[in-house]
């Protein structure tokens, strides 16, 4: 089926520094007592840290890899972000997803799920997907790996062990996606559960990412093809202009449910459909064409890897940069 793809780049000219404050570079998913902080902000407490790590299932092998903590974290960091980011940044970014895979690895671990073999997640590591291997990176950055390899280090090497709980010692759901579109998503507009921590923000530096705005341009056919591809019962009548009958917002912009002819559509329905960046889209019907302008990458929710990067060169350390995306976290460590 042929798509024809409009990428644009739209910036942002005048925008107001933020107050004290899923990005893959081909693309954006603990438990402690110690260093108790009051809810309102984040402790400095490091315990005296030792080996941890991480069971991964291959998918593409059916074999299961224990991957020492500090490794994995230098291997899921590249994955996540580019060196090319500013080192605050990068830490944010590092305490985010030791968090988030720590927070799967001791769940799997008090209820093991016999599908994994043991194993505290599922990763197809051929393809690099979560986690990349120093072979993988060697590849990717070719020339330019010592220098960026040594950088990921620093930023991990800085901030290892360091997780985001709640005012009980749990680990939180550190979310985070590439892009906002602009303001960060509550969780229940996304997940459908509230989460106290994941909460929606400002994040206006990702206007300033690449492809913050893209186009997506689809033929009369290739519509109404794609939508009858999610098997919903839609039935397709009248003029193509009159097919979208309402689109219903979250407070932050993405599109909620989407009513198209006899059919209503979760927005995230609508962005699997039609392969689009994020469910953050509005549609237009002319000349024949149905064109969806979407801004942002990803679901929305919790940290935007870009808001961070913009925040970080603005003058934010990591812990501002966490404590802009997620409320009421302290940061402990989980290595004792």
């Amino acid at each position: 089926m042929k798509r024809r793809f409009i990428v644009t780049l739209s910036l942002f000219l005048a925008m107001a520094v933020i107050p004290a404050l899923s990005i893959r570079q081909t693309t954006a998913l603990n438990n402690s007592d110690a260093g108790k902080a009051p809810s309102s902000g984040i402790s400095d407490k490091q315990s005296d840290r030792v080996q941890d790590s991480f069971i991964i299932l291959d998918t593409s092998s059916e074999k299961t890899l224990e991957i020492n903590g500090r490794e994995f974290l230098y291997g899921a960091l590249s994955y996540e972000m580019p060196p090319s980011f500013e080192p605050e940044a990068l830490k944010a970014q590092a305490v985010a997803v030791y968090t988030y895979f720590s927070r799967l690895r001791k769940a799997q671990r008090s209820s093991p799920d016999k599908n994994l073999s043991g194993a505290d997640f599922s990763a197809d590591l051929s393809a690099g997907q979560f986690y990349l291997s120093e072979d993988q990176l060697r590849e990717r950055w070719g020339s330019s790996f010592e220098k960026s390899r040594k950088k990921i280090k620093d930023a991990c090497d800085s901030v290892y062990g360091l997780v985001l709980t709640d005012n009980k010692g749990e680990l939180i759901d550190a979310a985070y996606h590439a892009i906002s579109n602009g303001s960060t998503e509550n969780s229940e507009d996304v997940f459908g559960i509230r989460n106290e921590h994941l909460r929606s923000v400002a994040s206006p530096g990702d206007a300033f990412a690449p492809d913050y705005i893209t186009d997506v341009v689809f033929s009369c056919d290739e519509f109404r093809d794609n939508l009858k591809a999610t098997g919903a019962g839609i039935s397709f009548s009248g003029k193509p202009e009159n097919y979208i009958k309402s689109i219903d917002r979250t407070d932050a912009g993405t599109v909620r449910s989407i009513e198209i002819c006899n059919y209503s559509f979760t927005g995230d329905q609508i962005r699997k459909a039609f392969s689009l960046r994020s469910a953050s889209f509005e549609v237009e019907y002319s000349n024949k064409l149905f064109t969806f302008t979407v801004r942002g990458y990803g679901h929305g929710v919790g940290l935007s890897q870009y808001g961070a990067q913009y925040m970080a060169k603005n003058g934010a350390d990591f812990k501002e940069i966490l404590t802009h995306y997620y409320k009421d976290i302290r940061l402990d460590s989980a290595i004792d």
